[in-house]
């Protein structure tokens, strides 16, 4: 991949077609890239969804409100359609004012936008791919793999990702797109995610949180944060639970298990199984605080299945100094190397023997929690993450968004 040399600098408009912000990984990423974009000294606006709450510091542009769209969790939705023609005219309007040297399109949508925006002013821009396309429809159910409609989504995916310059978190996806879909490699950027390492660090004092949640004053808590939702590991997650207390005989762990939409039926899900009084669900966390939960865990779990997506909650779980579970997918061990239990991807019994394995052997969990601590400090903080991106920015500015 290039290296140029990053320019001075820029006034950039994101372009973020997603309720922003909502407390979940991919807002979390949009957020922290622009407060690290900030603080280098650039000038930076974000136009987005009419819901979601504002962030301090981040001038921030809405569509008019469209009171029936009230979908706050991830995934695709038709409804993205008119929604994507709102956020165009709205980008447009602010180009004209803000004058932008570049435009960053976060997800498949806001390559579109950026795409038509560029075309029509000749703003250049990058595209940041937090994810597979394809993938993501599949996950969600809106298609099937090797169906035609699944083609034609390919065929989607393919023409976009030669529609202009690509910023991606993910080494595997870097590979991915450059060996299925020939891209090449001078036209894709890998800045990885990053982490606020000293907001979130080992040591870090919850107060009554966890008299508040009514955790077992006796047992380990392993903590996981992220969407409530299949393709996150959720339900794998639980089977490994049954399967550690019920087929193991292993009780000494609590799992407190944060996030949305899908609370309520994971709950009932956990009765179903028989661990209800071994797993509490708090709901949507917020992002501020999400540092005082995590410090309850002495360890940290990401059953996350997709192979390649990013996976921004492991960040945190490493600046906050915890071993980590997760599963063995190339987007994770990216991430962690050789700092994590692992398990067979897809399988609960793998994942119930890795909990196992971490929760009691103490000596070496302290040990990859330590490391994992050093690494995040030298490698993932987010001005190391926006650097990268002014590299990206300089490279397609000095292209004229060729």
């Amino acid at each position: 991949m290039p290296e140029p040399s990053s320019t001075g600098p820029l006034r950039i408009l994101a372009i973020a077609p997603t309720p922003f912000f909502v407390d979940r990984g991919g807002h979390v990423q949009i957020y922290e890239q622009a407060r690290a974009l900030i603080k280098l000294g650039n000038a930076l606006e974000l136009c987005t969804y009419h819901i979601g709450r504002d962030m301090p510091g981040i001038p921030t542009h809405r569509i008019a409100n469209v009171p029936w769209y009230t979908k706050t969790d991830a995934g695709p939705s038709y409804q993205k359609l008119y929604l994507m023609i709102l956020l165009f005219f709205l980008s447009w309007r602010q180009i004209r004012r803000f004058k932008p040297d570049v435009l960053h399109g976060h997800g498949w949508d806001g390559c579109w936008i950026a795409y038509a925006l560029y075309k029509l002013t000749g703003v250049p821009f990058v595209f940041d791919m937090q994810g597979s396309f394809t993938g993501e429809i599949v996950a969600h159910g809106y298609a099937k793999a090797d169906s035609l409609y699944f083609k034609f989504l390919k065929w989607i995916e393919r023409r976009t990702l030669h529609l202009g310059t690509v910023v991606t978190q993910s080494e595997q996806m870097v590979k991915d797109a450059i060996r299925d879909f020939g891209v090449h490699p001078d036209r894709i950027f890998h800045t990885y995610d990053g982490v606020d390492t000293e907001d979130l660090h080992p040591g870090i004092d919850p107060g009554n949180l966890r008299q508040e949640l009514n955790l077992p004053p006796d047992k380990k808590i392993v903590v996981f944060l992220g969407l409530l939702k299949p393709y996150q590991g959720v339900d794998s997650l639980l089977e490994a639970i049954r399967i550690l207390v019920y087929e193991m005989g292993y009780t000494g762990a609590h799992f407190l298990i944060m996030g949305f939409p899908d609370e309520d039926k994971y709950c009932a899900k956990a009765r179903e199984l028989g661990i209800a009084g071994y797993a509490t669900f708090p709901g949507k966390i917020d992002y501020q605080q999400r540092k005082r939960y995590y410090a309850l865990g002495s360890l940290a779990v990401a059953p996350k299945l997709s192979p390649t997506e990013g996976d921004g909650k492991i960040y945190d779980y490493l600046a906050m100094g915890l071993p980590i579970v997760a599963y063995d997918r190339p987007a994770s061990k990216e991430i962690l190397g050789d700092l994590a239990f692992y398990a067979e991807l897809g399988n609960a019994s793998s994942l119930a023997c890795a909990l196992h394995t971490a929760l009691t052997d103490e000596a070496r969990a302290a040990e990859l929690g330590r490391r994992g601590r050093e690494m995040a400090v030298e490698k993932y903080s987010w001005l190391a993450v926006a650097r990268r991106l002014m590299v990206a920015y300089a490279d397609v500015i000095g292209r004229g968004g060729k």
